[in-house]
């Protein structure tokens, strides 16, 4: 790279190209306005829709009896779950640079003799705004399940604002010295153990009959203040580090994370959230030490192996399991969610559902690359009936602990634990339905929508998998809603998960 008078001045680039760009644009500023007054609008009914939702919550709790078994506070529940959404994102970012090079950029900017930290100066004020628009929409429902005050509402989002800018710029720092690859990792470690180890302190103190203390809001105006100054100073300070590493950030690292970025803004606006996982997924680690499959004497037996090395070499799924089991379990232990048999059974939902989630990787790689499976002698449908051996295997342990130490302090605990055992086999099937979904079908009639004119095709595709496992955990949400698990309830668990199951993965077949 050129230097001194003949290196050019990035922020003259960047300049000249939003010249060029708004000379050929077609829209206005009225128009600009517009959209601008229009996000503004949704944002502030997103906010009143959340505040309505949380007053008809508290509402509700309100006029039930308290559970006996639930023992955490709602204040620390609400605090574990932003510690996991904070995690969440930033393993988010780090997979997506967080700063990175479009194709066009990588093509047009990088080459150029100009200080690549001028070019990219626009880049990370982007990055940083897109995280605290994410911070802020993902915060609003948990401070208003924290606090109920104005102050101290705007006080919790502008914490969680400044914390995403300051998060952003310390991933910049570490992708400038190219060590951000255990981010992604570290920070799904994180995550569940933000959500299992809050249910497992709340089911320990249930059995041993102790309490905990209580969360403690924002003690004084003064002090808010205080804190607030003080993380605002530090996320400056972590800026200012992370604007004067972009300097350092290699061509090719841009490249590839703009790729990525692009590959996953491309899946979210198709609305094909299978291609958006295969974008943000994470690679497959290369085992330590070889392994040994002496027990694999025929081709059904070679499949299951299959499935197990690559759920053995994925650290993420595990933590997956582990968080997805765990969540239902902070629902039931937590101080007013637990009296409301509802919102315990959303949370079975999503947990057990991203437990099926992590065990269907195998399927969905196997259906992305079917040349493996076409290469055994066996036929298609005999592969889909191997592949849903390791899923119903773990959703067993998953889901038998998971309803167990739902059904903790509701008696009757082997019902509770045949219950959720017996709910396995749907979430399995489940999760192989939506491995070999079909792709998105684009040419059946639309349905209006507020994004637009929406096919019906994709929305069928959408919810390929999951509503076999919604349909399967009814018997659960009913045994919720009883507060208690008779075995015939048991019996029919079991007799409609086996018919989801086998329904689900006989008409799951391979893609051509």
């Amino acid at each position: 790279m050129a230097r001194g008078a003949e290196e050019w001045s990035g922020a003259a680039v960047r300049r000249f190209t939003r010249r060029a760009t708004a000379a050929r644009a077609d829209t206005s500023w009225l128009t600009r306005a517009g959209d601008a007054l229009s996000a503004l609008t949704s944002a502030g009914v997103f906010v009143a829709l959340c505040g309505g939702t949380v007053s008809s919550l508290r509402e509700e709790i309100a006029a039930r009896p308290a559970a006996g078994a639930a023992v955490l506070p709602g204040g620390l529940t609400a605090a574990a779950v932003a510690v996991a959404l904070g995690a969440g994102l930033v393993a988010l970012f780090a997979r997506l640079g967080p700063v990175s090079a479009t194709p066009a950029a990588a093509a047009w900017w990088l080459p150029l003799p100009a200080g690549r930290r001028g070019l990219l100066r626009g880049e990370l004020g982007r990055a940083v705004g897109l995280a605290v628009a994410v911070a802020l929409a993902v915060g609003v429902p948990v401070v208003l399940a924290w606090t109920r005050t104005l102050p101290g509402v705007l006080a919790g989002l502008g914490a969680a604002g400044l914390l995403a800018a300051l998060a952003t710029g310390l991933l910049v720092v570490r992708q400038a010295g190219e060590g951000a690859r255990w981010v992604p990792a570290a920070a799904g470690g994180v995550t569940a153990l933000a959500i299992a180890g809050p249910a497992a302190t709340g089911c320990l103190v249930a059995a041993v009959g102790g309490e905990l203390p209580r969360v403690p809001g924002w003690s004084s105006p003064a002090a808010t203040v205080a804190v607030l100054v003080g993380l605002l100073a530090v996320t400056l300070a972590g800026l200012v580090v992370a604007d004067r590493r972009l300097g350092r950030l290699s061509a090719a690292g841009l490249r590839a994370s703009g790729e990525t970025a692009q590959y996953a803004t491309a899946s979210v606006f198709s609305l094909d959230t299978r291609e958006l996982g295969r974008a943000l997924r994470t690679t497959v680690r290369r085992p330590r030490r070889s392994l040994t499959w002496r027990w694999v004497r025929s081709p059904w037996q070679a499949v299951v192996a299959g499935d197990l090395a690559v759920l053995a070499r994925s650290p993420w799924r595990w933590g997956q399991l582990l968080a997805g089991g765990a969540l239902p379990v902070l629902a039931a232990r937590t101080e007013g969610l637990a009296e409301v048999p509802v919102v315990v059974a959303v949370a079975v939902v999503l947990g057990w559902g991203a437990a099926a989630t992590a065990l269907g990787e195998p399927g969905r790689r196997a259906a992305a690359s079917p040349a493996a499976d076409r290469a055994l002698p066996l036929g298609a449908a005999q592969v889909v009936w191997a592949r849903a051996i390791v899923p119903v295997a773990v959703l067993v342990v998953v889901c038998g602990a998971s309803a167990l130490l739902v059904g903790q302090g509701a008696g009757a605990p082997a019902a509770w634990l045949a219950l959720g055992v017996a709910a396995a086999p749907a979430w399995a099937a489940a999760a192989l339905r939506a491995a070999y979904r079909p792709d998105l079908d684009w040419s059946g009639p639309v349905l209006a929508s507020p994004m637009g004119a929406v096919p019906t095709g994709v929305g069928a595709t959408l919810v390929r998998g999951p509503d076999a496992g919604v349909l399967g955990t009814a018997p659960v949400a009913l045994a919720l809603l009883l507060g208690a698990v008779p075995w015939w309830l048991v019996g029919a668990q079991l007799a409609w998960s086996l018919a989801l199951g086998a329904l689900a993965v006989g008409t799951a077949q391979p893609h051509d």
